[in-house]
């Protein structure tokens, strides 16, 4: 899934993104396509 990915690529940025996505996912609570465009494929 994406969502695996997401993880994976926050545990490789670091603490940094991850309160992020944290905190995007708290506040929309909702797998919508619009998380994984903001963060960068990188």
């Amino acid at each position: 899934m994406k969502l695996n990915k997401l993880i994976k690529t926050a545990i490789k940025y670091g603490p940094i993104v991850y309160p992020i996505i944290k905190k995007m996912m708290d506040k929309k609570s909702a797998p919508q396509p619009a998380t994984t465009r903001r963060t960068p494929k990188r």
